[in-house]
Parts: structure tokens; C-alpha cells; sequence
């Protein structure tokens, strides 16, 4: 009842009273940079805070909504709550379109009926983004030319013309720039993230921000110098780090008494800028262990326990190694069952954990299984909202575990219905560029491989023929044009045959499923995986096949026509641009002055999880190639604050040359996955991109194999 009414109560007073100010602010007044201490405050107190973090998806939604038209009610030239309402609206568009329409549609009206109210028009113009970009455009302009210092117009701007078919560099930087004259110690988060772009201007932000913190009392702004030592670091040399590294222990002996009323937050921002300062460990380990005492059930907390586990318990580097996998599976279990019970006041994150080591676990029984994956399915329907994945990994940890077929079923029905609404929502946003189209297409096609192969493993297993009814037309559709994707195709013709009965039909495809796939099987995790040929013997031998007979008719390898280009590889839409870029030994690396040489370059952060796996293949690898004048290894690290950088190498000891490339990437790519692997040929010419890391245990010899092969001739087309 409560969403009923606050879906129909929360624009009423903003709608019924916006020509009728509350008496603390007046009519003609605009929203200024940041929002007024009175409203922050109330937003603190109310949607801040592990009280608000703990009500459930529905709950959070209502509680913003009701708390942002209160607010409205009583500061209607305040933008926040606006902009609160209209994020909550667009989250739930997948599951509730109409309240989102019902909001643009009264937000238009709203600047037709006050078309000389630049924040109406900024907010109509927000709501209008993705649905009708091009009035969005014509609004946020009309506002620009009314009030030319109101900053926000100059903000959706800039978000327009970075992305999709609006794209436009120069716009966008125009824009950009403006926003940041005029607010240069914004808060807003996506500003900063568009302000990566640009080196000139972050200079100019980073002046104003440290004259700003510089006379800071309140705790809550002071600990905006997190995001100013990640601009004096990205604005640094590596040779000037050391500078860096002193002013912040100089910024932390102020801090460290500026905030009486310290929390578990406070500590871990200070215990943040030790390592960014380049403190000593054992410095750093002091001022852990204080927070671990202290707070001793705080997020911050369990963080640094994780940290530390990881530690003091690397994963094994033979993906063969079944003995090591498996006593390293039982301590990372144990270990995160030990964490629940220790820290049930950080239970969202460690539901997820406890799930996955049950899913990497084949000795967990079915009891203790099933009780970790609903507790992962409840939790994030409760806490997070349905997410179409969530069934999706559910579903495949029952079919990986042989349990349940039938509730594998009703999961991936549940997250086929997710991700078509999902769908309807970006098919509807009429900013898409060619290429976001080309992507969607990919990943659709990628996702129905999949989901479609899941949902008729499940109905075989299950005996539900029925299940398959609603696939069954594009399952068997045209052969994809896409190598990557045909083994799966034949493979989930074979699991339909094999529900209707047509076994002879459906051995005959999983033989063209074997003889299309990529990549051979392989040891992943200390477990020999070869899903696909199990299935295709298990089905040889129901058909009276001995295994003598399967060996002499199986195929010997995989699709031995093709490349590795094919299997995990995929060809750049753009070139490479020349980059200058110090390592951080100081030493310029220019593109231009690696002619000749096959290049890898690989994209990592210290934060990145995948890249903790791939990075000591790498240094193996560096090893192994340094002292050939034919290849170069190079890393592009991509973190916010590179002061972490060097720490880190340090820790891990890894020896391969480090480039701080955040800027460049994100000027690059506008948007990334991480680990990424680039191979440059001797012209300079950037042949080939692959995403991820998939603990391939042939990972060095294969990389050093796609390498020869550029320097050879192979594969190296390009000027």
C-alpha cells in the first residue's frame, strides 16, 4: 500500500506547489553548486547510513521518495531531491516503466507551463535523456541561455555529447569546462568522472580544491582529499611522486585532529592517505590494528581481515595443482563462514561470498548448498532488488551440482523475463550509437547462447520437454556467423534433440559442437572440465557406444581450423592513439618509438580481482621476454590515484613497466573492462583486444605464441 501511495503522492507537491516557493527560499532562486547545508543534512540523517542500507530494495525506494517530496515540499528550488526522485524512477524502470513516464510526462508539462524557469528545464531536460535526447538537447540549451551561470544545464550537456550518437568531443569538453568555472569543488560525482578527460582543467580543479580544503573544518568535506591527492597524483610525474607523497603526510598530520567524533569511515580514510603518503607497513599495520579494536564490526573492519586473508593465503598458480585448489576451497570456506558468524551486521556482502565458495566447492553437501544459494537469492531480492544474474548463477550452481532441475528451470525463467524487460528499456533509448547497437547485439546473442543452453540442460534433466516450447524457434535458427558462438549453437541443438527424443540427431550435434569449439578443455581451479564432451559420451554410451568406439569417433582436438584469433580475441574498432607516457621509474614511453616491436599491453588496477589473477602470469612472461629486442611488455594502470601503484608493485614485487594511464584509457575507451590485453604490431597498428582473464593455465605460452606470430608476418595486417 505504502508504494501505491508515495507512486502517486511524490510529485504532488512539486507539481501542485512549484509556482508556490516554500517560505525558505524564493521563486526565481536557482540551485547553486552544491546542495544547501539544511537539505544535506536532512539527506544524511534520513538516506544515509547502515540504518537506511539495511531496509529492504522496496523499502530504500519508498524511503526516498517519500523523504525527497517532503523535502520538495519545503525547498522547491533545491535540485537533490529532484535528482533523487528521478534516480529512483529510473532504477525501477526495468520492473515499474509508468512511474518513470508518468514523471517526464510531468516534468515536461511542467517547463511548457514556465518556459522561462531554468530549472524546470534542466529537470525536464534530465528526465527527457535517453527518451527524447534531441528535446533534451533544445531544453537544456533554453536553460544555458536564460541563466548562463546556473552550472547543471552545462552538466547534462556534457553527459549528452560523451556518449551515443551525440557524441561530440569538442561539446562535450566545451561543456565540461563551463560546469567546472563555475563550480570548481563540485561534489558530483559524475563531473569528476568526466573531468578525467580533460588535463588542463583538472589542474585548474585541483588549485581550487586544495584552497578550498585548505580552511575545511567539517569532517564529512575534508575527506574530499581523497579525490584531491588522486588529482596531484595523476597530475605528477613519477619523479615528482615523492613531493606528493610529503604534502599528504603534511594534509594527515591535520587531519588526524580535525574530527573529534572519529568513526570506523574516518579511520579508514586516514589509514588510506598512510599508504597514498607511502608510509612504512608497519605504520600502516598500527593503525589497522587501532580500527580492528575499535571498531571491530565495522565494513572498514572486514575489509582490511579480507585483505589480509588474501594475504596470508594466495591462490594457487598451477590450475592443475587438484591437491592445492582443494585445501585452499576448504580455508576460503571456512574462512567466510567464520566471517558470517563474526560480522552479521555485513551480511549482504558476505551472503555473496559464502555462495560462491559453495559453488567452487564440490564437496559441499546438498543441504548446506541450497541453504547458501536462497540465502544469495533472497538477499538480493530483498536487499538489492531482482537482478536477472543472480537467477542465472543460481540456476547454473544447481545444474553444476546436478540438484533441483526443475527449480534451475523456474530461476532461469525468472531471469529470462528480467533481462526482456531490461531489454525493452535500452531498445527504447534513442541516443544509441551504432556501435552501443553492435555491442547489445553481442551481448544478446552471447546471453541467449548461454541462457537458452541452461534452460534446455535443465529441461533434459528434468524431463520437461514443455520448458523448451517458448526457445524452440530460435534455438534452431540460422547457424551464428560468428565463430565464437557456433560450438554452442550445435551444442544447444543436440540438448533439443535430446529432450524430444531425437538422440541420433542429437549425438550427431554434439559431434559438430566438439568440432566447432575454440579451445580444448582444461584444468581450471584444480578440476579437469569438459562439460561438453561428457555430455556427448554420456549420450553415446545411453546409445549402447562403448567408450573403445568413442575414442576412435570423437573428435581428437577442437576446431582444428581455428586460430586462438577466434577464441577469446576481438578485433579493435578504432586505432591506436600515440601516447607519451612516463613509467614509474620516470623513464617516456612513446608508441612511435616502438617500431619494429611486438608489443602486449595489458590493463590492470590494483583493485581489480581478475587482474590479481592474470598479473603473476604476466610477470612470468615479462621474465621470460625481457631481454628480446623483438618484444615489448608494457602495463597501462588504470587507477584513480597511482600513489597506490607503487606500493603495491612493491608488495608483489613485480618488475614489468608500470605506465599510469588512467586519463589516456578513459579518453580512449569512455568506459572499460579490466584485465585487457592489447597486442600492437611492429607499424604500430593495434590488431587485437582481449577482455578478461579466464585462469587459462596456457596463458604465457599462448600470449608469447600471438606475439612471434605479429613479429613473423602472421596476423599483422595494419599501416
Amino acid at each position: 500500500m505504502i508504494r501505491k501511495w508515495l507512486a502517486s503522492a511524490l510529485v504532488l507537491p512539486f507539481f501542485a506547489g512549484a509556482s508556490e516557493p516554500g517560505a525558505a527560499q524564493a521563486k526565481t532562486a536557482l540551485p547553486g553548486c552544491e546542495t544547501s547545508p539544511e537539505v544535506r543534512q536532512i539527506l544524511k540523517e534520513k538516506l544515509d547510513g547502515p540504518e537506511f542500507e539495511n531496509l529492504t530494495y522496496v523499502e530504500r525506494n519508498a524511503t526516498t521518495e517519500q523523504v525527497a517530496t517532503e523535502l520538495i515540499a519545503k525547498y522547491p528550488r533545491e535540485l537533490e531531491p529532484y535528482q533523487r526522485l528521478i534516480t529512483t524512477a529510473e532504477r525501477q524502470q526495468a520492473l515499474q516503466p509508468e512511474q518513470l513516464v508518468k514523471l517526464q510526462k510531468k516534468l515536461e508539462q511542467k517547463a511548457k507551463e514556465n518556459p522561462d524557469d531554468p530549472l524546470l528545464l534542466y529537470l525536464a531536460a534530465t528526465a527527457l535523456r535517453g527518451k527524447d535526447t534531441p528535446q533534451s538537447i533544445e531544453l537544456d540549451n533554453r536553460a544555458v541561455t536564460l541563466a548562463p551561470d546556473f552550472p547543471w544545464p552545462y552538466a547534462g550537456l556534457t553527459g549528452i555529447y560523451s556518449e551515443g550518437k551525440t557524441l561530440d568531443k569538442d561539446k562535450a569538453r566545451t561543456n565540461l569546462e563551463k560546469f567546472w568555472n563555475l563550480c570548481p569543488t563540485s561534489t558530483d560525482r559524475i563531473m569528476r568522472w568526466y573531468l578525467v578527460k580533460d588535463m588542463e582543467l583538472q589542474a585548474k580543479v585541483a588549485a581550487a580544491e586544495h584552497a578550498y580544503l585548505a580552511t575545511a573544518t567539517d569532517p564529512s568535506v575534508l575527506k574530499d582529499y581523497a579525490f584531491l591527492w588522486d588529482l596531484e597524483f595523476r597530475l605528477s610525474a613519477p619523479a615528482d611522486y615523492p613531493a606528493v607523497r610529503k604534502q599528504i603526510a603534511a594534509d594527515l598530520t591535520r587531519l588526524e585532529k580535525a574530527n573529534p567524533k572519529s568513526d570506523a569511515e574516518w579511520a579508514a580514510f586516514l589509514i588510506d592517505g598512510l599508504k597514498r603518503s607511502g608510509a612504512a607497513q608497519g605504520a600502516i599495520k598500527a593503525k589497522e590494528d587501532e580500527l580492528l579494536k575499535t571498531y571491530p564490526q565495522s565494513e572498514q573492519a572486514l575489509d582490511i581481515l579480507e585483505t589480509r586473508w588474501d594475504d596470508a593465503h594466495p591462490k594457487p598458480t598451477d590450475e592443475k595443482d587438484v591437491g592445492a585448489w582443494k585445501q585452499w576451497e576448504a580455508v576460503s570456506r571456512a574462512a567466510t563462514e567464520k566471517s558470517l558468524h563474526d560480522f552479521p551486521g555485513q551480511y549482504h556482502d558476505l551472503v555473496q561470498f559464502a555462495f560462491f565458495a559453495a559453488n567452487d566447492d564440490d564437496s559441499v553437501s546438498e543441504s548446506d548448498g541450497l541453504a547458501a544459494m536462497d540465502a544469495y537469492v533472497k538477499d538480493t531480492d530483498e536487499h538489492w532488488g531482482p537482478e536477472p544474474f543472480v537467477y542465472s548463477n543460481a540456476a547454473e550452481f544447481l545444474l553444476d551440482h546436478r540438484w533441483q532441475p526443475a527449480r534451475a528451470i523456474e530461476l532461469l525463467e525468472q531471469a529470462q523475463n528480467l533481462y526482456a524487460k531490461e531489454d525493452a528499456v535500452d531498445n527504447a533509448d534513442d541516443n544509441r550509437s551504432q556501435k552501443d547497437l553492435d555491442d547489445a547485439a553481442r551481448n544478446l546473442l552471447y546471453r541467449h547462447n548461454e541462457l537458452y543452453g541452461d534452460i534446455l540442460l535443465a529441461a533434459v534433466r528434468a524431463d520437461k520437454p514443455a520448458a523448451a516450447d517458448s526457445i524452440k524457434a530460435a534455438v534452431e535458427g540460422s547457424v551464428p556467423s560468428n565463430p565464437k558462438y557456433i560450438s554452442g549453437y550445435w551444442r544447444n541443438r543436440a540438448r533439443l534433440a535430446v529432450l524430444e527424443g531425437r538422440k541420433a540427431d542429437g549425438l550427431a550435434y554434439y559431434r559438430l559442437a566438439l568440432e566447432t569449439r575454440l579451445q580444448p578443455p582444461q584444468f581450471e581451479q584444480g578440476k579437469f572440465k569438459d562439460d561438453l564432451g561428457d555430455e556427448a559420451l554420456a549420450l553415446w554410451k545411453d546409445l549402447g557406444g562403448s567408450e573403445t568406439a568413442w575414442a576412435a569417433w570423437s573428435p581428437k582436438s577442437s576446431n582444428p581450423s581455428a586460430s586462438a584469433d577466434t577464441a577469446r580475441w576481438e578485433k579493435p574498432t578504432q586505432p591506436l592513439p600515440d601516447f607519451a607516457l612516463a613509467d614509474l621509474s620516470g623513464k617516456i614511453w612513446k608508441l612511435a618509438d616502438l617500431r619494429g616491436k611486438s608489443i602486449l599491453i595489458n590493463l590492470w588496477a590494483t583493485w581489480c580481482g581478475p587482474c590479481q589473477a592474470e598479473l603473476p602470469q604476466l610477470e612470468k612472461l615479462y621474465e621470460q621476454v625481457k631481454g628480446r629486442s623483438d618484444i615489448q611488455i608494457l602495463t597501462f594502470d588504470i587507477d584513480e590515484d597511482p600513489g597506490l601503484v607503487g606500493p603495491f608493485l612493491q608488495k608483489k614485487g613485480y618488475t614489468f613497466p608500470v605506465l599510469p594511464a588512467y586519463s589516456y584509457v578513459v579518453n580512449l575507451l569512455n568506459g572499460f573492462a579490466i584485465p585487457q590485453s592489447w597486442l600492437v604490431n611492429g607499424k604500430g597498428a593495434w590488431l587485437w583486444t582481449q577482455v578478461g582473464y579466464g585462469a587459462d593455465d596456457n596463458w604465457q605460452k599462448d600470449m608469447l605464441a600471438k606475439l612471434d606470430s605479429m613479429r613473423s608476418g602472421e596476423n599483422s595486417s595494419g599501416n
